[in-house]
């Protein structure tokens, strides 16, 4: 099972993935492969890689301000992460990936090894389950028809499922830091459409939307347990069916 407790233990999963993949395919396929997106739709399309790219962008300048903090001096590790940085920061992602690989030399994994085992942990969410939710969210996609419930319980729907995917993929970039991130956003998502969605809610498939927040913050117990913000959804969640006429009575009414 993969660790993922500190910033140089996430940075260095990745870079063990990418470091011997092969030269002729693109920059952008080689990371969407290690990031568990399509390697052919990011030909045409690699923005969602580029998004994952700024993640890991963030999470090498998080790794070195962490560094910093330390007693060790910054020529140990700081040309390193500099190195990584070129292979996550490619001016041209359609370019072959041997074009950006030589910078993973066994020098620069070492580094990040030693780096791994000076930083301090973190808690680990329950990634196997959060793989499951993953898994459990595209079969309920899947399931949905767009004709047959109303555009506003499905646009909210579609929004939500979207939020939960988008953290737990990122997690194993950003680390819990995905997760607290999500519960911010999806109560900002509610806000936004719970006037079109309390005349319009089919609570019965909006529900479905709550149970997976709530399977969702389980996994993540350790990191959002103590989030303001996820207890305050997770709560409204719990109140009853109606997730939109819950977050209406949650705000206060309009000056």
């Amino acid at each position: 099972m993969k660790d993922f407790s500190n910033s140089a233990k996430r940075v260095l999963n990745l870079v063990l993935v990418v470091h011997s993949k092969p030269d002729q395919p693109s920059t952008a396929s080689t990371w969407a492969e290690a990031f568990g997106l399509d390697p052919d739709e990011s030909k045409s399309d690699p923005h969602e890689v580029n998004q994952k790219l700024s993640l890991l962008r963030h999470e090498l300048d998080h790794l070195e301000r962490q560094m910093a903090e330390t007693h060790f001096s910054e020529k140990l590790y700081k040309p390193y992460i500099q190195r990584v940085r070129l292979t996550v920061s490619p001016s041209n992602i359609s370019a072959g990936w041997g074009s950006y690989k030589n910078n993973l030399s066994p020098d620069v994994i070492l580094a990040l090894r030693y780096c791994s085992e000076i930083l301090s942990s973190e808690p680990n969410a329950d990634f196997e389950e959060l793989e499951r939710l993953l898994s459990e969210l595209q079969t309920f996609k899947d399931s949905l028809d767009s004709s047959s419930i109303n555009p506003a319980t499905y646009r909210f729907v579609m929004s939500q499922i979207g939020i939960i995917e988008q953290a737990i993929r990122s997690y194993p970039i950003a680390g819990g830091e995905a997760l607290r991130k999500a519960f911010t956003e999806g109560f900002s998502d509610l806000t936004s459409r719970a006037s079109e969605l309390a005349d319009q809610e089919e609570t019965e498939v909006t529900s479905r939307v709550g149970q997976y927040w709530q399977e969702f913050k389980k996994a993540g117990e350790e990191f959002v347990s103590a989030d303001r913000i996820a207890n305050a959804y997770i709560g409204i969640i719990e109140k009853g069916t109606s997730l939109a006429k819950n977050v209406l009575e949650y705000l206060p009414p309009p000056s």
